[in-house]
């Protein structure tokens, strides 16, 4: 049997659909994606539906023109959403019961987990996810599995991670406007998680840096399990105003001199000349330079107050020293010259770029760590599927 997914994400910068399919106990093959720029859309938030509508008609147009030069003809009819900005939140939670024999029980198990699920949310949130993470008993902590184990007070610490419902109706509206109905929300960065990291450097402990357009998500591993994620609400766009703003450019200008010129790490620019060209954004503007060091200066001022943030919260909870794997990079920003050297320098820990390694069909893509998010998307939708999770399975057929 071959299962078929698909998913979407409707971020700041571009709508990207991707597709994937797998024989049951195989590896997922993205079969096909495409990626158009957002319309009406600005921090990872919806501010036209009716343009957010047309962004993804675009991109579904893009697939289906894909498919048919491979000659395939499915219609995608569902998808599941990959959700980042600011608006993500994830905090702990603990389930607790009460042993009812001598000895902890496959019972006792269920009964922590339904508790470790009862947390009430408020009407505007949206639960994306609980992340196990260790059991305690009594004054015991960082059991990895209690069965058979004596004792009266059973736990389980978990990491919920949460959404704005209201953001994510949107999101479904314009979707539905372009007849798709969207599945799971999930949170960007542990979906890049999902496709990048191996087993050994969750366990080793280790942080995905997923950089967006709109903001920054970031996930830590460690023994195992996720211990902690957040989102800044700092991404590439803030980069582009600053050099809009420093150099008197327009946003198409910034751009291209943050994507063809910039370096995030001042030890390593892009190119060795002086100056940077800036060409003219009409053919009666004259074309001028512009100081490569100054440019250099004002994206790395801005990236390492970013990384800075995010090594102080990091540090805060004590999990900056655990973090044995390293640092790895995933999203748009992974384009970025010289921003390996820049994590490594701010974070002190081995950095690396986050290929999709755990699912295949990406291998020929230029800066394939843009699409670790869709993937890791497409990659839990397979394994939730398959091995029929704790969470109740909601994966059907995805085409019609």
């Amino acid at each position: 049997m071959t299962n078929i997914y698909a998913a979407l994400e409707i971020g700041t910068t571009r709508t990207v659909l991707a597709t994937g399919e797998a024989k049951t106990g195989e590896r997922l093959r993205v079969t096909c994606h495409a990626e158009i720029p957002s319309t009406g859309v600005r921090k990872s938030q919806i501010l036209d539906i009716n343009q957010a509508t047309q962004s993804i008609k675009s991109v579904l147009r893009e697939i289906e023109r894909k498919q048919e030069e491979t000659g395939d003809s499915l219609t995608i009819a569902n998808a599941f959403l990959v959700v980042s900005g600011q608006h993500v939140k994830a905090f702990p939670f603990q389930g607790t019961t009460q042993v009812e024999g001598q000895r902890v029980d496959d019972d006792d198990i269920e009964e922590v987990r339904r508790a470790a699920r009862s947390n009430a949310l408020p009407k505007d949130v949206e639960l994306l996810d609980i992340v196990e993470q260790s059991y305690g008993l009594d004054a015991l902590p960082g059991i990895v599995s209690p069965k058979g184990m004596s004792g009266h007070i059973l736990k389980l610490d978990t990491l919920q991670i949460t959404t704005n419902k209201n953001l994510v109706d949107n999101a479904r509206t314009a979707a539905g406007e372009a007849h798709i109905e969207l599945r799971d929300p999930l949170f960007a960065a542990t979906c890049a998680a999902e496709s990048v990291l191996s087993e050994s450097e969750m366990r080793d402990g280790v942080l995905v840096l997923d950089l967006g357009g709109g903001s920054t998500g970031w996930a830590a591993y460690d023994d195992g399990y996720l211990a902690a994620a957040d989102v800044i609400g700092v991404g590439g766009d803030h980069v582009t105003n600053d050099i809009s703003y420093a150099f008197q450019t327009t946003q198409a200008q910034a751009e291209m001199l943050k994507r063809k010129d910039a370096s995030a790490s001042l030890s390593s620019p892009a190119d060795p000349s002086p100056r940077a060209n800036l060409f003219g954004s009409s053919p009666l503007m004259e074309a001028r330079t512009v100081s490569r060091r100054s440019l250099d200066t004002v994206v790395n001022l801005r990236l390492k107050e970013l990384f800075t943030i995010i090594r102080n919260d990091l540090e805060d909870r004590d999990l900056l020293h655990r973090l044995n794997a390293g640092a790895v990079i995933t999203g748009g920003g992974a384009a970025l010259y010289g921003i390996k050297d820049l994590v490594r320098q701010e974070l002190g820990m081995p950095v690396r770029f986050g290929l999709p390694v755990n699912v295949d069909g990406l291998e020929n893509e230029q800066h394939a760590e843009s699409f670790a998010a869709i993937a890791g998307a497409l990659l839990y939708a397979h394994k939730n599927y398959e091995e029929k999770s704790f969470f109740p399975s909601i994966f059907g057929r995805f085409f019609k």
